[in-house]
């Protein structure tokens, strides 16, 4: 049976993509596919960018990668993820930079017989809509006619289906669990659009020791202990 993985919101994670990369490959997953934000937060960004790139995960642009790329890491309402996107940018290579700078605002991808759009954020904007539940009404107003919408960003795995059969999904985060639970999360769909959302454990003290390496205060990396949003 043919079946998916979706990945989201590493931010700069590494042990936690290793991790989760490492229990996808014992899944029998055909393919997988990235929500966006690979960079932000955490230390490892740029080998990150580099092995989603080796893989060749496709991946959505994120809009701590838009940040990055497009508006000097700033993002306007967090002195925090703009302090650290501006470290990232600084140290960024030219392969991450160019990665980034490739990446599309959407993915619309067939699934066995279902039609399936990927996106970072939602359907008004793709980048930066934090989408918390959805309704019939907002398919309507956004003229969604696949069957499926998996969007990542607000870090909570969510899952949801509607009387007309269609599906709304959110696969968590791989580098920064904000539902109170700290394992790292992803999502696996089967070809009859079967779901199973999975948490894998990982050494989170290594990213901890790495930020305060890179004097980073101490709270940007504590929350991977609790799962908590930052």
């Amino acid at each position: 049976m043919s079946k998916i993985a979706i990945i989201s919101d590493i931010h700069g994670n590494l042990p936690a993509l290793d991790a989760v990369l490492d229990d996808i490959s014992s899944k029998n997953v055909n393919t997988i596919y990235c929500l966006g934000d690979l960079v932000g937060y955490y230390c490892f960004f740029d080998k990150v960018v580099q092995k989603i790139n080796e893989l060749k995960i496709q991946t959505v642009l994120g809009n701590h990668d838009y940040a990055m790329i497009n508006n000097f890491g700033v993002i306007e309402r967090s002195k925090t993820c703009t302090n650290i996107l501006r470290w990232q940018l600084k140290n960024a290579s030219s392969s991450t930079i160019s990665f980034l700078k490739n990446l599309p605002t959407h993915l619309d991808i067939s699934h066995s017989k279902y039609s399936i759009k990927l996106v970072h954020a939602g359907l008004k904007d793709n980048l930066d809509e934090y989408l918390f539940d959805v309704s019939d009404s907002y398919f309507e107003n956004h003229h969604f006619n696949q069957d499926v919408l998996v969007s990542g960003h607000t870090h909570l795995p969510s899952y949801k289906k509607f009387y007309s059969g269609k599906i709304w999904l959110n696969p968590g985060s791989v580098g920064q669990p904000r539902d109170g639970n700290n394992k790292a999360s992803y999502l696996i769909i089967d070809e009859e659009l079967n779901t199973e959302f999975v948490r894998v454990s990982y050494n989170y003290d290594i990213v901890i020791k790495a930020m305060e390496q890179c004097a980073f205060e101490n709270y940007i990396s504590e929350v991977l202990k609790t799962g908590k949003k930052l």
